[in-house]
């Protein structure tokens, strides 16, 4: 009888660390690709990194502080199928009538894709 139960046990904590093998191994690809297109990609802190399987995107937070200040703070990203990454543009809405104009289509393209790419399937 010890046998059985110490068979079922270790086959239980088998199927345990492939299914958390299965969950885990889409955001580690998206977190290590993500990683590739920071400046400082050592000091780079993920949170809520979701990956599509419909789509072939990952969506999630980085928090990469950057000499530049182009990513200062938390930022959201979007990964795509073919390997680019989008930041979400953080240019403020100033200047004239068109440069605001401009700045408002970057938000608008860049919440398009997110709605399109990391909503989930309704």
């Amino acid at each position: 009888m010890r046998v059985i139960v110490c068979i079922l046990a270790g086959i239980s904590v088998f199927a345990a660390c492939v299914g958390g093998w299965w969950f885990y191994w889409p955001i580690w690809q998206v977190q290590s690709q993500v990683k590739t297109k920071l400046p400082e990609s050592r000091f780079a802190v993920f949170s809520g990194v979701t990956y599509n399987k419909n789509t072939g995107t990952g969506c999630g937070y980085v928090h990469a502080d950057d000499r530049s200040g182009r990513l200062s703070g938390r930022t959201h990203f979007i990964l795509l199928p073919d390997g680019d990454v989008k930041f979400d543009p953080k240019d403020p809405i100033r200047g004239n009538t068109l440069e605001q104009l401009e700045s408002l289509r970057k938000h608008a393209d860049y919440l398009a894709l997110v709605y399109d790419r990391c909503a989930p399937p309704a």
